[in-house]
């Protein structure tokens, strides 16, 4: 298994300086997918290094050397990444049955097989939030960048939040090729299934198909994360966006939003994902605090 950077310097597995409050510890399991989306270092054909997840290092620690140096209560959430590896099933199932004795809120992203694992993530761990992420919100691009039918994989989210409901999260990338019109039918849909979506920009990396495309500007990200904000916390439809003939997003709904807020990461409560899309040295896509909103 590994965690995430900021992780390890939490727990002093590693030495370093954390310039943020860092609530949740972000734990990942497997390791080169069976799948091969063109953008993920973990893909199947990528040439990455191994210890990558979008632009985060992920340092191994053994399940082992994890049981004895975790403290539960340095972190208010638990984040587990799910690489689709042959053997994901049971490594989680190990992890999951040492963290049953924790009081800590359980989030597990992962891409599974069928609902029945859903299930069994809820009903036997009582994991807190599963999420599942999309990724690529244009069906005809779906199948080109992250392989298989878009519908099959939208039922099951639906599918999953109709037995979960408001248990379920999922994840759009902007920078994918979709239009902004794509966007924001696919948030308006999800939240009429009651389905939490957490937005990421491309993140070029070496190594991956998708290493020299250009990550999304930052106004037009902004955009996205306000039209976000708006859908989450007023009742509009697609009518009140106005889009061009290409499908960019020309005019807002006027509502009344926290525009602060609107710029934090999205996600579960105290989910923060500090520098997971830029470096620290560029103006953050997705500001790495809290959202009041979740908590």
């Amino acid at each position: 298994m590994r965690l995430s950077y900021a992780t390890a310097v939490e727990l002093g597995l590693k030495k370093g300086k954390i310039d943020f409050p860092n609530y949740t510890a972000y734990l990942m399991i497997g390791e080169k997918c069976l799948f091969n989306c063109s953008y993920c270092a973990q893909a199947r054909n990528a040439q990455s290094n191994t210890d990558l997840l979008s632009r985060i290092k992920w340092p191994e620690i053994s399940v082992e050397t994890f049981k004895n140096i975790f403290i539960p209560t340095k972190f208010k959430r638990i984040c587990i990444q799910v690489v689709s590896s042959l053997d994901y099933w049971n490594e989680l199932n190990e992890l999951l049955s040492f963290l049953e004795e924790t009081e800590i809120p359980i989030s597990v992203s992962i891409r599974p097989r069928n609902i029945e694992e859903v299930r069994t993530l809820f009903k036997k761990y009582n994991v807190d939030r599963v999420g599942m992420a999309i990724d690529v919100a244009n069906k005809e691009l779906f199948s080109k960048i992250r392989g298989g039918r878009y519908e099959v994989y939208e039922n099951m989210l639906i599918n999953a939040s109709n037995d979960f409901p408001n248990r379920i999260t999922t994840h759009i990338i902007v920078g994918l090729g979709e239009t902004d019109e794509n966007i924001i039918e696919f948030l308006l849909k999800m939240k009429k299934f009651k389905i939490l979506v957490s937005l990421f920009s491309l993140t070029p990396i070496k190594g991956t198909r998708f290493e020299n495309l250009l990550p999304p500007s930052l106004s037009r990200y902004r955009k996205i994360q306000i039209a976000r904000e708006i859908i989450l916390q007023h009742d509009v439809e697609k009518t009140d966006f106005l889009f061009d003939s290409n499908g960019n997003l020309e005019k807002l709904p006027e509502a009344e939003i926290d525009m602060e807020e609107a710029k934090k990461t999205s996600g579960c409560p105290w989910c923060t994902r500090p520098f997971y899309n830029e470096k620290p040295t560029k103006e953050p896509y997705n500001i790495p605090i809290p959202r009041h909103i979740n908590l």
